[in-house]
């Protein structure tokens, strides 16, 4: 026989009073059918900031350990390739917080509704981050309703969406999005500049390679037929204005790509983790790791065959040539 216990009316009396815990089951389902409809780039938007924020630091700060799965498993469930999940682990250090850039990945597909992203929560057992993200959601669907009318057959979607580097856009997506004015001018100035030269090539380098860079760059403009050369510190209005979106636009129109091929060089590409403070006002080195990206990126997409890169032999062929 266990003793009798002894039972406070009072405390017995406040415990049937307070609530219970929500049910997660239910809150989960309720979240998913208000966001079915919804595009998820509404969370780029200004009303979507507070979300976002919570969301990308929530995960981002978590580990991947026996309790948890941290951003990668996220965005492996939100359907980025695991080239892309590279990209983003190695080639975006201290841009934006890897959670980012997976949501900036996900809203460029045109079916990127907001429930999906629960549903990858879930699946990575992060029932936690659904319970402290609920209200700001909720907040976020009233704020949409307030300005939007849907007739529950269409995704809504904000009038402008968020441009992501070219590495981290499907393959096969064609963007409706109106370009950067000012990016726009310049690629515009760009394809004009085409007709003038034989050839325009896109130098990319690391501060230690400056001056082969600079003593490149005055032998090809001497040519003749004259051989354009994209520098990004001499295009730094550009660059500081849009930088991903400027470089995008320059790489898929020069006709080469050549990498200085120095130790400065090659420890940026390696050292996927460091971040080079020295670099920040130093606009090809900043922005090395993620022309190599570029250059992967096109390269695997090429099934491995090389078109446009040349190293420092082979534009020595290219002089030549000319």
């Amino acid at each position: 026989m266990f003793p009798k216990r002894n039972v406070d009316p009072e405390l017995e009396k406040l415990r049937k009073e307070v609530n219970g815990p929500p049910n997660l089951d239910t809150v989960i389902i309720n979240i998913q059918r208000i966001t079915r409809q919804i595009h998820a780039s509404y969370l780029f938007e200004q009303i979507g900031k507070p979300t976002l924020q919570k969301l990308c630091l929530l995960l981002s700060s978590t580990a991947t350990n026996k309790t948890y799965n941290g951003w990668q498993d996220f965005a492996a469930h939100m359907g980025l390739s695991i080239e892309q999940i590279r990209c983003i682990d190695y080639d975006f250090k201290g841009l934006q917080d890897p959670t980012y850039y997976v949501l900036l990945t996900y809203v460029q597909h045109v079916e990127a509704t907001i429930d999906k992203i629960l549903n990858a929560l879930q699946k990575i057992q992060h029932f936690d981050i659904i319970i402290q993200i609920k209200n700001d959601i909720y907040d976020l669907i009233h704020e949409i309703s307030q300005n939007a009318k849907n007739d529950e057959s269409t995704i809504l979607r904000p009038n402008n969406m968020p441009k992501a580097p070219l590495v981290l856009t499907p393959i096969y997506f064609i963007q409706d999005i109106k370009k950067n004015e000012i990016v726009s001018n310049h690629v515009h100035n760009l394809q004009k500049t085409k007709k003038l030269y034989g050839s325009i090539v896109m130098l990319t380098f690391a501060d230690d390679g400056l001056e082969t860079a600079q003593h490149i760059t005055k032998i090809f403009r001497s040519k003749e037929p004259k051989i354009g050369v994209l520098i990004l510190q001499e295009q730094e209005n550009y660059v500081y204005s849009r930088a991903e979106e400027f470089i995008d636009d320059c790489f898929k129109q020069v006709n080469f790509i050549i990498p200085i091929l120095t130790q400065g060089y090659l420890e940026r590409i390696n050292n996927s983790k460091k971040i080079y403070i020295e670099d920040q006002n130093k606009l090809d080195a900043k922005y090395v790791k993620y022309i190599y990206s570029l250059l992967r990126h096109e390269y695997m997409k090429n099934q491995c065959i090389n078109y446009r890169t040349s190293n420092k032999y082979m534009f020595i062929k290219i002089i030549e040539a000319f």
